[in-house]
């Protein structure tokens, strides 16, 4: 078999050449094309089976290992209702089959070293050669005799759900389902977002019947890479593939999303957030082997796709320092691809930002690229290029291509050639042809406080509001004539047994459980001393009687303490955990600390209707509570600070306030998620104005 190394030195030479030229070049004349390499690329070898499966073999002897993988070609399927299946499908097809548990199928793929992941779209996985006909054994079972079990589905319902409760939290999420859902509308397969709601309507026999529907080997390409002959691979796929029956396939066809007519400006809302999120967005039609796909690359890694001195990030972050990066990205799909130039910005910058975004789009449509940074992107596309086929999966890959998008046999092997041939003339066709600026969506992830800096960028004047699921944001209406924020937060306390009965606690001890991310469990103990001669709060989480975590506060100061590593509060931290913890109805006491209290309004998600209340001071506190419209009670609160990794948004969730103790209830589970990681408190026991040794709440 012919290896890559012909094509290695090619391109490797090619971008020794640019690189010589580009010291030399006069940036008044763009520089003379140098020869095109000739380059070849590393065999693969073609099979069809007789129920359809394609089969595509790269030998590559240098490990004794193979690869095999299956991917299934349909057109994108739309779920409706049922948003959320095939994400989860893979993961659940893997979790057992009619023979074997997910137990029993795990312990039976690590006992041969193998890997072995399935997706919507197929499966693949890897063993040592030796161990090939049982590696296949187990694929084909997968494959052909999944059994979807409901205890399984069940468990991957409740982790999905946790995911997107942490999503509504993520500025990054939301603005992928915000920018999805403008670019392609929820009637598309691309801007379906998965809600509670979808994954609630989803049932065991879905997923049985998408894999009755979809998975047959007529569309199916099987392509194995490593340490083994062709005639041998193809002797094995017929073994374990071969009696696999062949069916219609449903075809459906997606009509492209229009573009907006003029420029469109969307927010997501996000209350106390620092940053802001920002995507300059619209769909584009260039498919895998479109004639400008080649020059719109060049044209993208000059703006912002490519190596740090794409325009974007010279722009945003190393002129303006609006940024940590800006980029750009140009996609290519089969169906429907997307342009997008991206950042994440402070607050303040937000509509400086989208100028310059949108000034850098306007200007690689209207001004030509200079010759210097022609050849530092050919270069660098060139370099990246060369550096992919030192993997012999990239030859499978090319020959995939080749055959699922009919691309001409030479696509890749006359890359180069066309990348060299790429002119400042070419790079400017396709942005005109490609990019529109004047027709384009700007999506948002931020605070509510920037909404009237966007409307300058809106052509029609307005802001559309949208929620963590890119769903329209039915916007908070006044509260009732007579309702007030501190009627609200009284409410709050009656509810739970009164405001007159908290403010007489002496104390309180809470003792419970925690699952930390990972399903680590540790004991949880609280302790606050409400006396106003030694107020304290102490705080431990412990493990077989050990403290792996404790926080003290007092009025004097506090700490956080981590086997053995103290860290002092101060600042905002420190005013925060005063606050709260040694007051017990510290929300109606905010103003005395100097902090503002604000009744937003009444708010609804997902049905039910929040008085929304926020409490802030000066980057100290920065708190919005939801009160239950009908239950009166506190439901979750939000807050966001910035760190050194950026801002991080802080859900705490209270769920089933249970009375204990002199008619007083108290949430017995608290459900915290901070970024990606929740943790989960359950209170075991609570006691009321229990004896405290207040030595407990010493700060040296």
């Amino acid at each position: 078999m012919k290896t890559l190394k012909n094509i290695l030195v090619a391109a490797l030479s090619f971008a020794i050449t640019s690189t010589a030229t580009l010291a030399q070049v006069d940036r008044s004349h763009a520089p003379e094309a140098g020869p095109a390499p000739t380059i070849e690329l590393g065999e693969s070898t073609m099979h069809k089976l007789a129920n359809g499966i394609q089969l595509i073999v790269v030998e590559n002897h240098r490990l004794p290992k193979v690869s095999w993988t299956l991917s299934l070609e349909h057109k994108p399927i739309f779920e409706g209702n049922k948003a959320g299946m095939i994400d989860l499908f893979g993961d659940l097809m893997q979790s057992g089959t009619s023979l074997k548990s997910k137990a029993e199928l795990d312990e039976a793929v690590d006992f041969i070293g193998a890997s072995l992941s399935a997706s919507a779209k197929g499966i693949r996985g890897s063993s040592l050669t030796k161990h090939t006909d049982e590696f296949l054994s187990l694929m084909a079972e997968v494959i052909l005799s999944p059994s979807f079990p409901e205890s399984e589905w069940e468990r991957l319902r409740t982790q999905a759900l946790s995911g997107l409760l942490a999503s509504e939290s993520s500025p990054s999420a939301i603005s992928d389902a915000l920018t999805r859902t403008i670019n392609f509308t929820n009637n598309h397969p691309y801007g379906e977002i998965t809600t509670a709601e979808t994954l609630g309507s989803i049932t065991r026999e879905d997923f049985q019947d998408y894999h009755s529907t979809y998975f047959h080997p007529n569309n199916a390409y099987l392509v194995v890479v490593g340490d083994i002959d062709s005639s041998i691979a193809l002797e094995k796929a017929n073994k374990y593939f071969g009696n696999w029956k062949r069916a219609a396939i449903p075809y459906q066809r997606w009509d492209s999303p229009d573009r907006p007519r003029n420029i469109r400006v969307c927010l997501a809302p996000v209350e106390g957030a620092v940053q802001t999120s920002i995507k300059v967005t619209h769909i584009i039609n260039m498919p895998p082997g479109h004639k400008d796909a080649i020059a719109a690359s060049v044209m993208n890694s000059i703006l912002g796709g490519g190596a740090f001195s794409g325009r974007l990030m010279q722009n945003l972050r190393e002129d303006k320092a609006f940024t940590y990066g800006a980029r750009s990205s140009f996609s290519n799909d089969p169906l429907v691809g997307t342009f997008t130039a991206y950042a994440d910005v402070r607050n303040e910058v937000t509509d400086s930002a989208i100028v310059e975004l949108l000034y850098e789009i306007k200007r690689i449509n209207i001004e030509l690229v200079d010759s210097a940074s022609l050849a530092v992107t050919k270069n660098y596309m060139s370099g990246s290029f060369a550096r992919r086929l030192e993997y012999p999966n990239t030859a499978a890959l090319f020959a995939l291509n080749i055959k699922r998008y009919k691309l001409p046999e030479d696509y890749y092997s006359t890359y180069l050639q066309k990348l060299s041939e790429i002119t400042i003339e070419d790079v400017s066709r396709v942005a005109k042809r490609h990019i529109r600026p004047d027709q384009i969506n700007i999506t948002c992830v931020g605070n509510p406080s920037i909404t009237e800096s966007l409307k300058q960028f809106s052509t029609s004047g307005i802001v559309e509001l949208y929620d963590a699921y890119g769903r329209p944001l039915i916007e908070r209406s006044p509260a009732a004539e007579g309702v007030t924020a501190n009627s609200v937060i009284t409410a709050h306390y009656d509810a739970l047994g009164g405001v007159k009965a908290f403010s007489k606690l002496k104390g309180v001890q809470r003792n419970g459980s925690v699952e930390m991310p990972g399903g680590m469990n540790l004991q949880f103990s609280q302790t606050n001393n409400y006396n106003k001669k030694a107020r304290g709060a102490r705080t431990s989480m412990s493990m077989s009687g050990y403290d792996i975590k404790v926080n003290v506060v007092t009025d004097k100061g506090g700490f956080t303490e981590k086997i053995g590593s103290k860290s002092i509060y101060d600042g905002p931290e420190l005013i925060r955990s005063q606050w709260e913890e040694l007051d017990p109805i510290f929300m109606l006491h905010a103003s005395e600390k100097g902090i503002t209290t604000e009744l937003q309004g009444v708010e609804e998600i997902n049905g039910v209707k929040y008085h929304v209340i926020s409490f802030s001071l000066d980057e100290s506190i920065n708190l919005t509570c939801y009160f239950d419209f009908n239950l009166e009670t506190l439901s979750f609160s939000k807050s966001t600070i910035d760190g050194p990794d950026g801002p991080t948004t802080t859900t705490t969730t209270y769920k089933k306030y249970i009375e204990y103790e002199k008619g007083l209830s108290f949430p017995i589970e608290v459900i915290t998620l901070e970024g990606h990681k929740q943790m989960s408190t359950r209170l075991g026991s609570i006691t009321i104005n229990p004896e405290i040794d207040t030595s407990i709440f010493k700060l040296d």
